[in-house]
C-alpha cells in the first residue's frame, strides 16, 4: 500500500510539473497572414505570405517586430512570393519560398540573392546546424534538402508531408509521415518520438523537451519521455492557427503565428 501511494504521489508530481503556457500579448491584426516567427534577441523576423500559401505572387515578405509585441516594420523585406520558415546563419536570414531559398542581409533587409533549388516545389521550413549547413523541407515532394554553398542536395526522403525540421544537439528533428521524428547523422537511423495525427509545424526545443505544432491549430510541448500533451487548440476556428513558431529560450516565451488571425501571439512557459 505505501510503495502505491508513493507511485501515486510521484505520478502527481510529473503532471503538476507539465509544462504550460499563459498569454502575455497579442499583436494588431494587420500582419498578413504570418506563417513563422524567428526569435533573434531584441527582435522578431516574421514571415509574412499575404496572398496564396503556394503562389508566386510577389506579395510576401518579412516584418520586423520587437518583443513586445509592437510591429517595428510590417515591410522590412518585400517582393517574396509566400515566404515560410527562417533560420539565421551569421547575418544571413535564410526564407524559403516555394522553390527558392532567399537569402537576406539580416541588418538591412536588403534580398541578396535567390538560389533556385533543384527539384524543389514547395519548401517549408529551415534549419542550420553549427557549422552554417542549411536545411530546408519540402512539403511537395516529402524531402528534406541540405543547402551549402549555393549549392543543394536531397538530405532525407519519403517524408510525406514534411514541414517543421529544427537542427538540435548534433541531431535533427523533423515532422513528417504524421510523426515526430529524430534523425541521427552519424548513424542514419530515424526515431519516431510520437505520433501526430495532426501533421507537424513548427519545432521548438526547450530544456529537455520540445515545443511542436500542428498548423490546424495545435500546440503540443514532448517532453524527455515522449510524452505529448496538448496545451493548447484552435482548430475549432476557421481563423487562428498554430503554425511555425520562435521561442526566446532564456526568458521562455513561445511566438505563435495565427496565419488567418494575422497577428503574433507571445506566451509565457511555465510549469
Amino acid at each position: 500500500m505505501k510503495r502505491l501511494l508513493t507511485t501515486v504521489l510521484a505520478l502527481g508530481m510529473s503532471v503538476a510539473q507539465a509544462q504550460t503556457l499563459s498569454k502575455l500579448w497579442q499583436t494588431d491584426s494587420t500582419l498578413a497572414t504570418p506563417e513563422s516567427v524567428l526569435f533573434a534577441g531584441k527582435q522578431l523576423y516574421v514571415s509574412l505570405i499575404d496572398g496564396g500559401p503556394w503562389e508566386a505572387d510577389g506579395k510576401g515578405g518579412v516584418a520586423l517586430l520587437n518583443t513586445d509585441g509592437k510591429i517595428t516594420n510590417a515591410r522590412w523585406v518585400t517582393g517574396l512570393n509566400a515566404p515560410k520558415g527562417m533560420a539565421l546563419v551569421g547575418s544571413t536570414l535564410y526564407v524559403a519560398d516555394i522553390n527558392e531559398l532567399v537569402s537576406v542581409d539580416a541588418r538591412s533587409g536588403k534580398v541578396l540573392k535567390k538560389d533556385r533549388l533543384d527539384g524543389a516545389e514547395g519548401l517549408n521550413d529551415v534549419t542550420a546546424d553549427p557549422q552554417g549547413t542549411v536545411y530546408v523541407s519540402d512539403s511537395r515532394t516529402g524531402k528534406v534538402l541540405k543547402y551549402k554553398n549555393g549549392k543543394s542536395e536531397v538530405y532525407l526522403e519519403n517524408l510525406a508531408g514534411v514541414n517543421g525540421v529544427k537542427w538540435h544537439n548534433n541531431k535533427l528533428y523533423v515532422t513528417g509521415n504524421n510523426a515526430f521524428i529524430e534523425y541521427s547523422p552519424e548513424t542514419g537511423a530515424q526515431r519516431i518520438i510520437c505520433q501526430l495525427e495532426n501533421g507537424g509545424d513548427g519545432v521548438e526545443p526547450y530544456k529537455d523537451g520540445f515545443f511542436v505544432t500542428a498548423w490546424s491549430g495545435y500546440v503540443y510541448h514532448i517532453d524527455a519521455r515522449n510524452n505529448r500533451n496538448t496545451l493548447r487548440e484552435t482548430h475549432q476556428t476557421n481563423k487562428f492557427r498554430t503554425a511555425d513558431i520562435g521561442i526566446d529560450p532564456v526568458k521562455g516565451i513561445l511566438y505563435i503565428p495565427t496565419f488567418f488571425g494575422n497577428t503574433v501571439e507571445a506566451w509565457k512557459i511555465g510549469q
